[in-house]
């Protein structure tokens, strides 16, 4: 019987299918990650994160609505890897001296999500980079999944634009303006 199980981890490990039990998923799919942000968001909206357990370690409860969007997220590859973000100290030596610019069609006040991060020393190395370009930065938590970051606000399109490109190049799978968050 143990033998059958191992074979059967092994089989799996070397198809590649348990991406998520033994390493980082790979990057997510732009369109089917903003589609499940999108149902993760609402979902967070309709049915708030509770606590339970002391004041000192709280201990939140996700309504299956949510624990299943947050899965998705993870099992689709949609969670900015440690990994993803290696190259910001390269890219922020190409983009030395920039500075954010609005063009374009005036917008509403919008921000930025640039995605989720695993913890807060992934959050550190974003927030460095973007605010090291002169954009705003805030970071919420993600119950089970990390830390949520975003950028902003931004009120043209050329400067949404702009900062959806340089979150891609950054490592971020998919960016995408969050009207209803405010800095």
């Amino acid at each position: 019987m143990r033998r059958a199980i191992l074979a059967f981890a092994l089989a799996v490990a070397a198809s590649g299918c348990g991406a998520g039990i033994w390493g980082n998923p790979p990057s997510g799919d732009p369109a089917t990650c903003l589609a499940i942000f999108e149902r993760y968001d609402r979902a967070v909206w309709t049915y708030p994160p509770n606590t339970v357990g002391s004041e000192d370690n709280p201990a939140p409860i996700l309504m299956p609505a949510v624990a299943r969007q947050a899965r998705l997220l993870n099992q689709n590859g949609c969670i900015t890897q440690p990994s993803d973000l290696d190259g910001l100290p390269a890219l922020a030596k190409e983009l030395a001296g920039f500075r954010p610019t609005d063009s374009g069609a005036a917008i509403p006040p919008t921000a930025l999500h640039l995605g989720i991060v695993p913890g807060i020393p992934d959050e550190r190395r974003a927030t460095v980079f973007f605010r090291g370009l002169g954009y705003r930065s805030r970071g919420i938590g993600a119950p089970t999944l990390g830390r949520r970051l975003y950028i902003g606000p931004f009120v043209s399109q050329g400067a949404l634009d702009e900062a959806i490109g340089i979150a891609r190049r950054a490592g971020f799978v998919a960016p995408f303006p969050a009207p209803h968050t405010q800095f």
